[in-house]
């Protein structure tokens, strides 16, 4: 597993087993984790898929990453407004980039990501809806302060959200007011679970993940 530092990003792969032109599986870690967290589901996801972890911006320590500034203490000023619209800016880029460095599919795109990854996942999506179609937030909520100013449209997209009911980071309230958005816009579909855990991905919910991308895989493949 090499840290490749040729494209805008730093990031890990796994190779699909076969030639053909593969699907991008974009993967974007938490707050204070790195590109091998969200890594370790590349034993559990389809093979046909060209998995791409990438690296935070911004170090905190040692191995430890990044996307953008949280101020815990003040829930107004929770996000780097800033910074987070640079880093979706950054990662919309690298996207296209990895593309056509790899030569995978244009469309679509699956973007999976953790808390703070999961806030930028759903920006990136609505910033990108002509290319990405399967979007994963886990334990993190869609922020208006990141949406795109030009509004696409979202019929075609498929989310999977998830959020542990005792999460003292990210309150499941804040999640909720964005899945009202998304009703709103139509999104083609919408699977919303909370597990019985914190901030984190316990046993039920990452089965549930798991099946939820094998059984979305197996229909988008016909």
């Amino acid at each position: 597993m090499l840290l490749k530092n040729k494209l805008s990003i730093k990031h890990i792969i796994k190779k699909p087993v076969s030639g053909k032109e593969s699907t991008l599986f974009l993967m974007i870690h938490g707050y204070g984790s790195n590109e091998k967290d969200l890594f370790s589901f590349k034993k559990d996801l389809p093979e046909d898929f060209f998995i791409i972890s990438i690296q935070g911006f911004y170090s905190i320590e040692t191995g430890k990453y990044s996307w953008y500034d949280i101020d815990f203490d003040n829930e107004k000023k929770f996000i780097n407004i800033t910074q987070a619209k640079k880093t979706i800016d950054k990662i919309s880029f690298f996207i296209h980039e990895a593309i056509k460095e790899y030569k995978l599919k244009k469309n679509p795109v699956w973007i999976c990501g953790f808390s703070q990854g999961a806030i930028l996942s759903y920006a990136i999506a609505l910033k990108n809806s002509d290319k990405i179609k399967k979007v994963i937030a886990l334990s993190g909520y869609l922020e208006n302060s990141l949406f795109p100013k030009k509004i696409n449209h979202y019929t075609d997209l498929e989310f999977f959200i998830s959020h542990g009911k005792y999460d003292t980071i990210i309150p499941v309230d804040w999640v909720k007011k964005g899945l009202k958005f998304l009703k709103q816009k139509k999104v083609l579909s919408l699977f919303y679970k909370e597990y019985e855990s914190g901030h984190t991905l316990n046993d039920t919910n990452y089965q549930d993940l798991i099946n939820w991308i094998k059984e979305k895989h197996i229909y988008s493949e016909k």
